[in-house]
């Protein structure tokens, strides 16, 4: 409650300020930019704002980071601390905004909320990256009396990405968002992807998705059913072997919404072939080094589709997501690449993966065509090139 206090309290001295600093942000064009909440500096953002820093020096612009995140240090360019005076002095004057999850979150905490203070929402221009593909995750607020919001928040962006017509269908007649503002680009994380080039190293990269009934239930981790079937899959004698035998290791990331549970699983590790990686790993860097991908409905499998590599689903508590989350792809009768819904499927099916090569389905190639719109590096040009036709306009 404090902390929100403060953050109104900064909101408004920065509007007692923001006439009395005209002439600082006079014929600037002035953009932020922010990702995650500002923990992490990843993901779409990431790569749509080195992108601007190296081919757009006409523009001001600058990353959006909480005090407390570890990885301030790594970013480069200008940064403002999220909720500070000097963030909303600059918000107050920016040209755009641009975000992978909402203004509030990434850019301006509650600002569109509080009354006269939303017209600086209202003036700005809104562009919304997403923060992975539209797939295996129904949208729907953390809190459902937030909704209407939320709803109206996201019809108020003047732009958003997407990188197929399928997902640009999903954000117009099911996310009610303007028809106009959803542009198929493609996602500018992928840029840093390679095309056609395999990793020489044979690390298999498991990520699995979070679950909220289970971040927010009171049932101890360890009897959930989430951490029992990752244990015995990970523990498996025969994974182990086949791992060891063809020099492969598994790298487990716990998804940053649940790494608090991480040192449950650390602990119970038996296999010598499991890495863990940390939360702050820069996750794009150990997709693009990873020869093939275990999740279970992680829009991560995306990105190894994008770069033809093989992925297995390991779906163990699939009636369970599909009554609590849902996923605009059919779990029945869509998949593409091979699926395991028990242990024992899971490492047969990672044993065939491992021992074809890592081979990709036919199933799984055919489907890059219908989620990829573009598949060559050139996404953040086309967003940035966008932003700039539509600003100009």
């Amino acid at each position: 409650m404090m902390n929100k206090i403060k953050i109104l309290l900064n909101m408004i001295v920065a509007f007692l300020l923001y006439p009395f600093n005209k002439n600082k942000f006079k014929n600037r064009r002035i953009w932020l930019i922010g990702g995650h909440s500002g923990d992490i500096y990843d993901d779409n953002s990431k790569f749509l704002y080195e992108y601007i820093l190296k081919n757009h020096k006409e523009i001001d612009i600058y990353w959006v980071i909480d005090k407390n995140s570890k990885v301030k240090d790594k970013i480069p360019g200008n940064k403002l601390i999220k909720g500070s005076i000097e963030n909303y002095l600059y918000y107050y004057n920016s040209e755009a905004i641009i975000f992978s999850h909402a203004p509030s979150a990434d850019i301006a905490p509650y600002n569109f909320v509080v009354p006269v203070l939303n017209r600086f929402h209202k003036k700005t221009f809104k562009v919304f990256l997403n923060h992975g593909a539209i797939s295996f995750k129904k949208r729907k607020p953390m809190n459902a009396k937030l909704k209407n919001i939320i709803d109206n928040l996201m019809r108020s962006y003047n732009m958003a990405t997407a990188i197929s017509d399928f997902e640009r269908d999903i954000m117009v007649n099911e996310w009610d968002m303007d028809k106009n503002a959803v542009l198929v680009l493609g996602s500018a994380r992928q840029d840093n992807l390679p095309l056609n080039k395999r990793p020489e190293n044979r690390d298999i990269l498991y990520m699995p998705t979070w679950r909220d009934w289970i971040k927010f239930g009171e049932k101890k981790f360890t009897d959930t059913e989430y951490f029992k079937n990752i244990m015995i899959f990970l523990n498996d004698e025969r994974l182990n072997e086949v791992l060891e035998k063809n020099n492969a290791n598994i790298k487990f990331y716990m998804h940053h919404l649940m790494h608090e549970f991480i040192d449950d699983i650390k602990e119970n590790i038996t296999g010598k072939r499991i890495i863990f990686l940390d939360k702050d790993v820069t996750l794009a860097d150990e997709i693009t080094s990873s020869i093939a991908n275990i999740t279970d409905y992680s829009g991560v499998a995306m990105d190894f589709m994008y770069m033809d590599r093989p992925i297995l689903f390991y779906q163990f508590d699939v009636e369970k997501y599909k009554k609590e989350v849902d996923s605009y792809i059919d779990l029945d009768n869509e998949m593409f690449a091979s699926v395991a819904y028990n242990k024992d499927q899971a490492v047969e099916e990672l044993t065939k993966i491992i021992e074809s090569g890592f081979e990709v389905t036919k199933s799984q190639k055919d489907a890059r065509n219908k989620f990829f719109k573009y598949n060559d590096n050139e996404n953040c040009k086309r967003i940035c090139d966008s932003i700039l036709e539509k600003l100009n306009k």
